[in-house]
């Protein structure tokens, strides 16, 4: 699986194509190389990779890198984007589950509770569709089914829905792209792990 995480975007100096700065999470990058953008789920190429301010032929996981990408409008991406192998997509969804805890909070979460989903590069609105489960703290287990509300200090199963769409990775899968922190009035107020992903979107536009 090939990840890499767009960090920063901006305009190439020699106006061809666009440039992109972020992480290579996973395997490697060369120049030429077909790309998948997620989202918005288009293709693109590598026309070239800056390491440590000098152009190479390839990076690997763990360099932060510049990109100057061709086949594809700079409008379309935003930071937070992650481009990928086509054949190996990264998951993109508007509702995922995850297994939360619970900070110091001053008011209970209920089911509609809207927080700012960060993760990464990344901050989205959100809202916490369903509360399905707490979960005891040591084992895991389920000790209360279809809670009304959950409050501070609390493990719990959630899900979770987002305003765009959002790529991420299961937390057993990848951790880096599995966690997150949620966000409400300015403050943290929890942390969590990508558990399941609902109505994945992949594949490659034709438009």
């Amino acid at each position: 699986m090939k990840l890499f995480q767009i960090i920063t975007v901006f305009i190439a100096d020699q106006g061809s194509g666009f440039c992109v700065t972020g992480k290579i999470e996973a395997g490697y990058i060369q120049v030429g190389e077909r790309l998948l953008a997620m989202p918005p789920n288009e293709t693109c190429t590598a026309k070239g990779i800056t390491l440590h301010d000098e152009p190479v032929d390839w990076a690997a996981a763990g360099d932060h890198v510049s990109l100057t990408l061709t086949g594809m409008d700079i409008i379309k991406i935003n930071v937070g984007c992650v481009f990928c192998d086509p054949k190996e997509p990264i998951k993109v969804c508007t509702r995922f589950r995850a297994r939360i805890l619970i900070f110091n909070i001053e008011v209970p979460i209920t089911k509609g509770f809207p927080v700012l989903l960060h993760y990464q590069t990344v901050s989205e609105p959100a809202t916490i569709r369903r509360l399905l489960s707490v979960l005891h703290k040591s084992t895991g287990e389920v000790t209360k089914k279809k809670p009304k509300f959950l409050t501070k200090g609390q493990n719990a199963l959630i899900e979770l829905q987002t305003q765009r769409p959002v790529a991420l990775e299961l937390y057993k899968d990848f951790k880096e792209l599995g966690r997150f922190m949620l966000r409400y009035s300015g403050s943290t107020i929890a942390a969590g792990v990508v558990t399941e992903v609902c109505h994945c979107y992949s594949g490659i536009s034709v438009l």
